[in-house]
């Protein structure tokens, strides 16, 4: 038995790369594309996003963007066009196929991760750890699992990060290869989400080249004249078609607009302004199960950096980076400190915009868990972490129980929702928590770092089978159902929804332009009356149930009947005999 055990482990020692490379393949897989396609098009971005790249794929149309039937200016194509090849590739546009190449990218940054941390650690435990940490972090998660813009900026921009970075691991004869990946993915980067795509990746290089006192670097000719022509191979031929085909109209919706006035002022038709904190509950909540090994990491981090100040009176020391893993942990910390700044300052906030973050973070909470697994570090500090954990995972799954089978006054139609997996939900978060501190008890760290990703794959099943579906019961279901009512209409037959925020998901079964009123403002009713005025149509309108009552006392809806009503809309119709 024991020459057995030596055996294997001799196996796993020996071909420790392919070994990770398979293990993580096989966590991604599970993480990232099992259950991809089981729960509908979420309507948020999701329904938006999905249904311009179907309309790409059918219009042939790879330069300007629709939405709806009408140019769709805000953002860059690289989404769309990926999803576009997916879609020739699997021969249909089913929702696995529209989701697949987010979760692609989310596996792409899972792996470039483990390569960039294995190659400048020269570890490739730090670089399994790593990018374990980033995969099971659930803010990562949900947006892999959600098809929009956001994971594909992120990955991009992480890539160019990442290359120029890795010029400071390497031979000098291979750091032109570096800044030539780098100058390459930051035009993917731009091509995903726009010049925010040089901005990310130009000032963490730089700062992070700034404090390690190599700025000279940046400004050889051998790597920024062959880089700036491969960015702009890439990145300028789109931009030059789509003026072509736009105009003027598309320069000032994306440049000015979508790029420097939701920079500077959010009051631009866009409502996002929020407090400059805004990221930081996201953030800690995003990287969960992470959070409070990462709270000990900052505060230990402070407490080192002070205590070395107050040695050498000198504040490089702070800046010291001497050995490899100074390095990555400076860099890490440039990486996630300027990013956030930069967001935060931001007049425009959106919660995804905190994802950009994620590979930093993976890298300094990876960094602490691996010199606890492999080194016997920082025991004290994981295992107080992990038990913090493990004791608010216990409680929220108690508190989830008690709150569904005996839910708050008011809040039992919601809870109902949730009954039929809330015994699964709780008891995974009762019973893996507590197999975790028996690992503790057991001095497995390895097993105590995995339990951890255990749980996170566990939830994030539960989420895909469960949660995902039955969040789409808050009337997204409704809305699928009357789409589809109307799609069956002759041709002419006309959509329109009021009272309510713009609901892509309309748009999956009705291929015709719908009409969105949201009934914000007083010229919306004049709107309604304008969109329904057609004698010689079909028209279905789509109302909120309390709204119902008022648009009858102004008479707004005469002469439509009721074709279904549902908890929380009504399908009518007019000119049904059409």
């Amino acid at each position: 038995m024991e020459k057995a055990y030596e055996k294997i482990k001799m196996f796993f020692s020996k071909y420790s790369s392919i070994v990770n490379v398979v293990i993580l393949g096989l966590f991604c897989y599970l993480f990232l594309f099992h259950n991809l396609g089981l729960y509908p098009l979420v309507d948020i971005d999701e329904t938006r996003y999905v249904n311009m790249s179907r309309d790409m794929f059918v219009m042939k149309d790879y330069v300007t963007p629709y939405l709806n039937f009408e140019p769709f200016l805000e953002k860059p194509p690289l989404y769309f066009w990926l999803n576009v090849v997916c879609y020739h590739i699997f021969g249909d546009t089913s929702v696995f196929v529209s989701r697949f190449s987010n979760a692609l990218l989310a596996a792409f940054s899972v792996f470039f991760t483990y390569f960039f941390a294995a190659k400048a650690m020269r570890s490739k435990s730090y670089g399994l750890i790593s990018a374990f940490v980033l995969l099971s972090s659930v803010w990562f998660l949900l947006l892999s699992h959600i098809a929009i813009l956001d994971m594909g900026f992120m990955a991009f921009s992480m890539a160019a990060i990442y290359s120029a970075i890795l010029t400071q691991f390497c031979k000098e004869e291979n750091k032109k290869y570096g800044w030539w990946a780098a100058y390459l993915f930051m035009a993917f980067s731009v091509l995903a989400k726009g010049l925010i795509g040089i901005i990310i990746p130009a000032m963490v290089v730089f700062l992070t080249f700034l404090a390690t006192r190599k700025v000279k670097e940046l400004f050889q000719p051998a790597n920024i004249i062959p880089g700036i022509i491969i960015f702009l191979l890439v990145s300028l031929p789109w931009h030059i078609l789509i003026y072509k085909a736009n105009g003027v109209v598309w320069f000032n919706d994306y440049i000015v607009k979508h790029h420097f006035a939701r920079f500077l002022d959010s009051s631009m038709g866009l409502g996002r302004k929020q407090p400059f904190l805004f990221y930081v509950p996201i953030i800690l909540t995003g990287i969960m199960p992470w959070t409070i090994s990462f709270l000990v990491q900052i505060f230990r981090g402070i407490k080192s950096a002070l205590k070395n100040y107050k040695a050498t009176k000198s504040i490089k020391v702070i800046f010291t980076s001497d050995t490899n893993d100074k390095k990555i942990i400076l860099f890490a910390v440039i990486y996630a400190l300027s990013t956030l700044v930069f967001f935060s300052v931001s007049s425009s906030k959106l919660p995804t915009y905190a994802l950009t973050l994620f590979p930093a973070l993976a890298l300094i909470i990876g960094y602490f868990w691996w010199g606890y697994v492999c080194f016997d570090k920082y025991t004290k500090n994981i295992k107080v972490s992990s038990l913090i954990t493990f004791i608010i995972l216990i409680l929220a799954g108690i508190i989830g129980a008690f709150m569904t089978y005996f839910p708050p006054k008011g809040l039992e139609a919601y809870m109902a929702i949730f009954q039929p997996f809330s015994a699964i939900t709780c008891g995974w978060f009762i019973v893996v928590p507590l197999i975790g501190c028996l690992c503790m008890i057991a001095k497995n760290r390895s097993l105590l770092f995995v339990s951890k990703v255990i749980f996170m794959l566990g939830v994030m099943m539960i989420t895909t089978v469960h949660l995902f579906p039955a969040i789409m019961a808050f009337g997204q279901y409704e809305l699928e159902e009357f789409s589809k009512i109307a799609a069956a209409g002759p041709n002419g037959t006309k959509l329109v929804s009021f009272g309510f925020a713009k609901k892509y998901s309309l748009m999956n079964d009705f291929e015709r332009k719908i009409t969105y009123i949201t009934g914000t403002t007083s010229s919306d009713i004049n709107d309604l009356r304008a969109a329904t005025a057609c004698k010689n149509c079909l028209i279905y309108l789509i109302i909120k149930n309390d709204s119902k009552d008022s648009l009858n006392s102004q008479g707004v809806i005469k002469g439509f009947e009721v074709v279904k009503t549902m908890p929380k809309y009504t399908l009518l119709i007019k000119n049904k005999n059409f």
